[in-house]
């Protein structure tokens, strides 16, 4: 385990930053565009990269890399349910 903590807040900036970049160039497709099933079961997965990358973090002394990478998960979550393209399970 480092003895260097991570610094959250810049951490924090330059995540914002970025994502205030990818916000600006995303455009909405067609509502007749058609769903591609193996794009859904890619975010799936990537899910749960996210997931074990989680894991990984918390368990090597870097939780707050932890809390980022299952915030992502949930994110993908989240966004194929707003879709209606996936119900997630129980979350406590």
């Amino acid at each position: 385990m480092s003895d260097i903590s991570e610094d959250a807040a810049e951490r924090a900036r330059r995540y914002i930053k970025n994502f205030e970049r990818a916000l600006k160039g995303v455009k909405p497709v067609s509502v007749d565009a058609m769903v591609n099933v193996q794009g859904i079961e890619k975010v799936s997965d990537t899910m749960g990269r996210y997931l074990n990358d989680a894991r990984f973090y918390l368990q090597n002394g870097k939780p707050v890399t932890a809390l980022a990478s299952i915030a992502y998960a949930e994110g993908l979550m989240d966004a194929l349910s707003f879709l209606k393209l996936a119900e997630p399970g129980d979350i406590a």
